[in-house]
């Protein structure tokens, strides 16, 4: 097996984790209680059930996460193992903002809508590249640190081959993350009114 599938598989394993976890909101079960059910989580997400895990499962059907999914994904283990929120509001509020509006940016016209396709600046171009750094400098300058995390990782996920696809794009941003920070997004906007109400 490739180190590439090999990164892929625990990708899509972390991001069935933290499912588990936030579903049966591991948080509020005792300390020890929390570690032995990741475990036996773990174990069964990873060991194979007849030829294929739980993690490959998950692979086929998403590919592999981009590392934005798997640093929201660590964080969400993270935050349900221990009780303690890693990402700030406005961390988090930053990076949702900017993974919808490059998505915006990115898929409509991938699929051939218009002559211009932004998906192919991915493979090395100088533009995109000097946009990322400029981008990662700016988060860096506002005290954004997730964003600077999730670009960092990025870029270097991209120059490590850590990835079987050799597209930038694809160790930023995947559709499923896309869809959770358009979600996360819109769930802040539905929460603002009730907010207001009840101040």
């Amino acid at each position: 097996m490739s180190a590439n599938a090999i990164l892929g598989l625990l990708g899509c394993g972390l991001l069935s984790l933290a499912m588990f976890a936030i579903v049966i909101r591991l948080w509020r079960l005792p300390v020890r209680a929390r570690y032995a059910v990741m475990l036996a989580a773990a174990l069964a997400v990873f060991v194979p059930i007849g030829d294929l895990s739980v993690a490959a499962y998950v692979r086929g059907v998403t590919g592999d996460l981009s590392m934005a999914t798997l640093v929201l994904a660590g964080a969400g283990c993270i935050a349900q193992l221990t009780g303690r929120t890693l990402i700030g509001r406005r961390d988090k509020q930053a990076l949702c903002w900017l993974l919808a509006l490059a998505a915006a940016y990115l898929y409509p016209f991938a699929l051939g809508w218009t002559r211009f396709d932004p998906y192919a600046l991915g493979y090395g171009s100088i533009e995109f590249v000097t946009a990322l750094l400029l981008l990662t400098l700016a988060a860096w300058w506002a005290r954004l640190n997730l964003v600077v995390l999730v670009v960092v990782v990025a870029g270097l996920a991209f120059l490590g081959g850590a990835y079987e696809s050799r597209n930038l794009w694809d160790t930023l941003i995947d559709p499923l993350v896309s869809f959770y920070a358009l979600a996360w997004l819109l769930a802040g906007v539905r929460r603002r009114p009730s907010n207001a109400l009840t101040a």
